[in-house]
């Protein structure tokens, strides 16, 4: 029996590295993004969560300016604190901080997937709150 030949025309393979590229780069971008936006999300949240309890620890030793200088000088990646309450603990023995930021996303993964308004620089909120017993 005879192999069946297929004309030249079907046994050229010239655009197919093209095609899966097409095809697979789409999935490979969702990837790379939600990884870079989603791991500063999370850096961000633990560098809040380490600002609140900083400045929680410099209210229990009663440094009001210092726990306001810590959150002052927090540096973290595309977020800014819009919100902060520093209880120095006088009706209780307890010192309490409690940061609310807001993350500006650096890709275009929420516009790509729908979440969050979608758009480039879309925002997402980080809270953090410390309680620390007063010394």
């Amino acid at each position: 029996m005879k192999a069946i030949r297929l004309p030249h025309r079907f046994r050229r393979n010239e655009g197919v590295a093209a095609v899966e590229l097409a095809l697979v780069l789409p999935l490979l971008l969702v990837i790379l993004f939600g990884i870079i936006d989603f791991g500063l999300y999370f850096y961000n949240d633990l560098q809040l969560t380490h600002v609140a309890r900083d400045a929680a620890r410099h209210l229990t030793v009663g440094q009001e300016g210092d726990a306001d200088a810590a959150i002052d000088n927090a540096t973290l990646v595309s977020t800014t604190i819009t919100s902060r309450d520093l209880d120095a603990g006088s009706h209780a023995n307890d010192a309490t901080v409690t940061l609310t930021a807001t993350y500006q996303t650096l890709t275009p993964l929420p516009a790509m997937l729908g979440f969050f308004g979608g758009g480039l620089g879309s925002t997402m909120d980080i809270n953090a709150t410390a309680i620390m017993r007063r010394e």
